[in-house]
């Protein structure tokens, strides 16, 4: 797939495009196991992103290792699907979203999630996978 392509796919996912949806003929990318720690700058992304799912003072606590990563991919993939289901989304990723994903968007994701957190209807969506997805982050956080 190319980046254009992978990148209207995400556009129309966080509803960037409006209508314009993402060609029929896109194939998804699936996600990608981290081998290493993420760098600096990714681990501020991981915590932005993972301190509007939980608190920012939890996420500063945590450390950003790629365990850590996927757990915040996989809460956000299912905040992703669950607000999709509430039609806030025009649709939700094939995929669960990888430490790329996480960082190229992170900033989007935040913002999304305050909204979505703060909307009566779609803040269960953020509940349940901060709740769902606890103790996995924190046990990924001291390497167990």
């Amino acid at each position: 797939m190319t980046w254009s392509r992978f990148l209207v796919v995400l556009a129309a996912v966080l509803g960037m495009l409006g209508t314009i949806a993402a060609p029929a003929s896109a194939v998804l990318p699936s996600p990608v196991a981290v081998a290493s720690d993420p760098t600096p700058e990714e681990q501020d992304s991981l915590r932005l992103v993972a301190g509007v799912i939980w608190t920012p003072e939890l996420a500063a606590g945590w450390n950003m290792n790629s365990d850590v990563a996927d757990v915040i991919s996989t809460a956000t993939g299912e905040i992703l699907r669950c607000s999709e289901r509430f039609a806030l989304v025009p649709r939700p990723p094939g995929f669960i979203p990888g430490l790329l994903y996480l960082v190229m968007y992170a900033r989007n994701l935040y913002d999304y999630f305050l909204v979505v957190r703060d909307n009566r209807t779609y803040r269960a969506c953020v509940v349940t996978a901060a709740a769902n997805y606890r103790t996995a982050i924190e046990l990924a956080s001291m390497g167990i």
